[in-house]
C-alpha cells in the first residue's frame, strides 16, 4: 500500500439547497489488476467517533464503504441504478443510487476519480451528488 493525500470536495444538491464539503486526509492507496483502493480515517464531529472509509474503484464503477458510528455500502456504477444500504445511529435506510457518470483516471501515482449520481428512497428523489477525488502520492525524503 502507497502513502497517499486524498482530496475530496463533494457537493450534494437536494430540493431545496446545496451543501459542499471539502475534507484532505492522508490515507492509503493499493493497486491490483487494474483496480485502486482508496482508504482513510474521518473524525465525526459528533462523539469523536472515527469513520473507516474504502474506495474501490475499476472502470465505471466505484464502490464507497463506511464502517465506524456510520456504515454504508454505495455503488455507484455508471448507467445503473443500485440498492444500497445506509445505516446512521438513527436507524438504517435502503437508498436508491443511479450512477450518471463515473470517471476514472487514477495510475500507481495518483489521479483524478469523479462520481456523479442521483440517490433516492423508496424512488423519491432525494439528492443530486458529485464527488471529485484527486489523490497523490506522499514523496519520501
Amino acid at each position: 500500500m502507497t502513502d497517499v493525500i486524498i482530496d475530496i470536495k463533494s457537493t450534494q444538491q437536494g430540493i431545496y439547497d446545496e451543501d459542499v464539503i471539502e475534507l484532505s486526509t492522508c490515507g492509503k492507496m493499493a493497486v491490483r489488476d487494474g483496480k485502486y483502493m482508496l482508504s482513510y480515517l474521518e473524525n465525526q464531529a459528533i462523539k469523536d467517533e472515527v469513520v473507516k472509509n474504502v474506495i474501490n474503484v475499476a472502470d465505471n464503477k466505484a464502490t464507497m464503504l463506511r464502517s465506524g458510528s456510520v456504515e454504508s455500502r454505495l455503488v455507484i456504477e455508471q448507467g445503473k441504478r443500485n440498492k444500497c444500504f445506509y445505516r446512521i445511529p438513527q436507524g438504517e435506510l435502503v437508498l436508491g443510487i443511479f450512477g450518471k457518470r463515473v470517471v476514472n483516471e487514477l495510475s500507481e501515482n495518483g489521479g483524478f476519480v469523479k462520481l456523479d449520481y442521483t440517490i433516492d428512497v423508496e424512488n423519491d428523489f432525494l439528492s443530486s451528488n458529485t464527488v471529485e477525488i484527486n489523490v497523490r502520492r506522499v514523496e519520501e525524503n
